[in-house]
């Protein structure tokens, strides 16, 4: 799907790139990202959300083609976000007597870092989204340590716990910037927004065919979620910005076995190859 305003074709060096937040979303966000190398596009930024926003950081710290593949797909990464204190946090997040989250995410801040060093976001060209907890608004973090921030836009609620950098206190970006594009609406440097969604095959998933309390919850995000997407489209198209949205369709990753995440990683790069036509 394209929305394109009527002006001319943008410089692809003024191009940025928004990584929108999904579930194991990072296996077809690496594969966009290389796509879009293999078709001889460079972003100028990338902007990213939850899974987006680790995807762009693996990109943006300097991993590329197979490398990339290798590290946003292996079983490593995945089960890094996983912890066997989860099961002592568990009854105090089912009861809200202790606990933010059942996981703390300290294995991936270590895994990141193995991978990129103690990269600063400043010297990297990737935003990342994040929701600031005390002030109870989306924030976009242009420097601070990469690996925490990453994990900060990672933190769904309940299922991680509340992330903290400094004195700040994050959880999940995807809550109010599931696809982390407004602050480039205004940056002169950009003049055209490229941003990669991903959405699930139907009948794929968790739950698919039961009415759960976890779906309801899930609707009601996203339905909140593209309310602000049309409301900052408008604004993209008042700006004079050239607005192309991409979708890459895969199967629901499961958590437990990483078998569909070649198959995603695969879609994702076709995706990636193709949308310099749309350039």
């Amino acid at each position: 799907m394209t929305s394109e305003p009527s002006n001319p074709p943008a410089s692809p060096g003024r191009t940025a790139v928004v990584l929108g937040s999904s579930f194991l979303g990072v296996y077809a966000h690496a594969g966009f990202l290389n796509g879009l190398m293999a078709a001889g596009l460079e972003p100028a930024r990338i902007a990213g959300s939850s899974a987006g926003a680790l995807a762009g950081a693996l990109f943006s710290g300097g991993l590329r083609g197979e490398e990339l593949k290798r590290e946003a797909t292996s079983g490593r990464l995945r089960w890094s976000f996983t912890d066997v204190g989860g099961l002592w946090r568990l009854p105090g997040v089912l009861t809200s007597f202790w606990a933010t989250g059942v996981f703390h995410g300290k294995r991936t801040v270590a895994h990141l870092r193995d991978l990129l060093g103690e990269t600063d976001l400043s010297e990297l060209p990737l935003d990342i989204a994040v929701t600031d907890v005390v002030g109870s608004r989306a924030e976009i973090l242009r420097q601070g340590p990469v690996a925490e921030s990453v994990m900060a836009s990672c933190a769904v609620p309940g299922l991680f716990t509340v992330q903290q950098i400094g004195e700040r206190r994050y959880l999940d970006g995807g809550i109010a910037c599931e696809l982390p594009f407004e602050h480039l609406i205004e940056d002169p440097e950009i003049d055209t927004i490229l941003i990669h969604r991903i959405r699930h095959e139907s009948g794929s998933g968790p739950n698919v065919g039961w009415e759960t309390v976890a779906n309801s919850i899930g609707t009601a995000h996203h339905t909140a979620c593209n309310e602000l997407h049309r409301l900052r489209v408008e604004r993209c198209e008042m700006h004079g910005k050239r607005l192309i949205e991409l979708d890459t369709t895969t199967p629901f990753p499961g958590l437990l076995s990483g078998k569909l995440a070649p198959l995603c990683y695969d879609r994702g790069f076709d995706s990636g190859q193709s949308a310099t036509r749309h350039l």
